[in-house]
């Protein structure tokens, strides 16, 4: 019996060190394109943050007050969002700025959507809408998502009938090309660094810091495992909440077919809400 509890602690240790060595490999691979690595890597670092938007806004006079990652738009009813980096500068103005490698996720919509999500937060009740302060929300794009071969595409709301001047409401979007490699250009210099996979490679001494710190050195790579786990517990805990819901349909579906449990019966038996067995009622019947 001992033996057998030895073997099996054995085993568990072999997968763990074949597990560490797999994600010490995808570690030396990430790039600040990747998301989760931009959100780690720039958690809380503001002097670096703070770079990164001035060479996108074009300026040199943003200052950092606050930078988080992973900061959640929450709503119990409807769609919420994750944004990859907040940071608020002195001024009080809001920057989202998220990494899409994907064109389906850098979508003109998706971007209304940050936008109008970060705006209903900003007021209380009674508050002036003058008081709106403005909002960034900033797409930086794997591919050329206009194919304008660009630095940067600025999207702004304009009336047409007085010759598309500015409306003027403080809420900017912008993408940014992350083909874009023109060295003489801030903005090519950034998409630069972003796509390296070594910090000795970047331009940017701020940037390459953090990324330096996470890839090479021991405490850095730590932290990185442990959110590589995190990742996999969440995907694993996601896929089987996902099966729990398709074979509760799976059971309120039979249920519908025998025809002798009410709407409610079902409901209460497979945990589903009432619209929800209510829906799937009504696709058996058309």
């Amino acid at each position: 019996m001992k033996l057998k509890k030895e073997r099996g602690v054995n085993v568990q240790e072999t997968k763990r060190n074949v597990m560490n060595e797999e994600d010490l490999q995808r570690i030396k691979e990430l790039r600040l394109m990747d998301d989760d690595f931009f959100s780690e890597a720039l958690d809380g670092k503001i002097e670096a943050v703070e770079y990164i938007l001035n060479t996108i806004l074009e300026c040199d006079d943003i200052k950092v007050k606050s930078t988080k990652a992973q900061v959640e738009y929450k709503s119990t009813t409807k769609r919420s969002i994750t944004l990859d980096i907040q940071a608020e500068d002195v001024n009080g103005k809001l920057m989202d700025i998220e990494i899409q490698r994907s064109d389906r996720g850098a979508g003109v919509k998706r971007a209304r959507f940050h936008s109008s999500m970060i705006d209903r937060t900003l007021l209380c009740k009674g508050d002036d809408f003058e008081d709106l302060v403005d909002t960034y929300v900033i797409f930086i794009t794997e591919n050329d998502k206009f194919g304008k071969g660009i630095p940067l595409y600025h999207v702004e709301r304009r009336i047409k009938e007085m010759e598309y001047a500015l409306f003027g409401d403080g809420a900017h979007i912008i993408y940014v090309n992350g083909e874009y490699r023109n060295m003489e250009h801030p903005v090519g210099s950034l998409m630069h660094d972003f796509n390296c996979k070594e910090a000795k490679d970047m331009v940017n001494p701020l940037i390459a810091e953090e990324v330096r710190y996470l890839k090479e050195t021991e405490g850095g790579r730590s932290q990185m495992c442990r959110l590589l786990e995190e990742m996999r517990n969440e995907t694993a805990e996601k896929a089987k909440a996902e099966g729990k819901a398709e074979e509760r349909v799976s059971t309120a579906l039979k249920m519908l077919a025998r025809g002798r449990d009410s709407i409610e019966e079902i409901a209460e038996m497979t945990g589903l809400s009432l619209e929800e067995v209510q829906k799937l009622a009504d696709k058996q019947t058309v």
